[in-house]
């Protein structure tokens, strides 16, 4: 773990204590450890364990714009050089970019540096297959004009929609404005038309 240390010019019979040094990533012995100087056989090992006490945290960022998209994620109580495989996770809306997977070891960083505490970022972009409806119906809730299926939409982007003239109907209400979801079932804004009352006719 770390290069041994030769010490010369030792006297026969002499006592020598040694203390461990720190090696990053492992749990440094207390206790130190002294040996009689001898004409052979003059070795004094220290035993390391690793560390378990790392960790790491993920990040679920939006492509470009660094909004996050999804609650960071922290995994304690790692173990130094412990391999890991993350995977992007799902978030509702979005894509995730390649690489949607990393492996790694805990504390290792790049050209074998040793690093406490760990990042890792997943970058997203939105989805952009999404649609909305537009639906024409009377007070009935019965539909007087063709429904309009509006495709290739962007996932969170608000759209505006005005209604359409329709003979002998007058529309209840202005523009309508929708935020697009990934439900496509609730993308839909509905316009209600009431009958014309003003209308007239002739007696010949």
């Amino acid at each position: 773990l770390s290069e041994p240390k030769v010490v010369t010019g030792q006297t026969f019979k002499a006592e020598v204590t040694e203390s461990a040094v720190d090696v990053v990533g492992y749990v440094k012995p207390e206790a130190s450890q002294t040996i009689t100087i001898g004409v052979e056989n003059n070795v004094i090992n220290f035993y390391y364990t690793k560390r378990t006490n790392l960790s790491y945290t993920v990040n679920y960022l939006e492509q470009g714009t660094g909004v996050v998209v999804k609650t960071a994620k922290t995994v304690e109580n790692k173990t130094f050089k412990e391999a890991i495989i993350e995977n992007a996770e799902a978030v509702e809306g979005y894509n995730a970019v390649a690489p949607t997977s990393v492996s790694f070891q805990v504390g290792v960083g790049e050209n074998n540096a040793f690093i406490e505490n760990q990042t890792l970022t997943f970058q997203y972009t939105k989805r952009t297959d999404l649609s909305y409806t537009v639906k024409y119906v009377d007070t009935d809730g019965k539909e007087i004009a063709d429904t309009k299926t509006v495709s290739n939409q962007t996932f969170g982007t608000k759209v505006t929609e005005e209604p359409i003239p329709i003979d002998g109907y007058t529309p209840a209400s202005g523009t309508a404005e929708l935020t697009i979801g990934v439900d496509e079932s609730k993308n839909v804004i509905t316009f209600k038309y009431k009958k014309r009352g003003d209308l007239s006719y002739a007696v010949r």
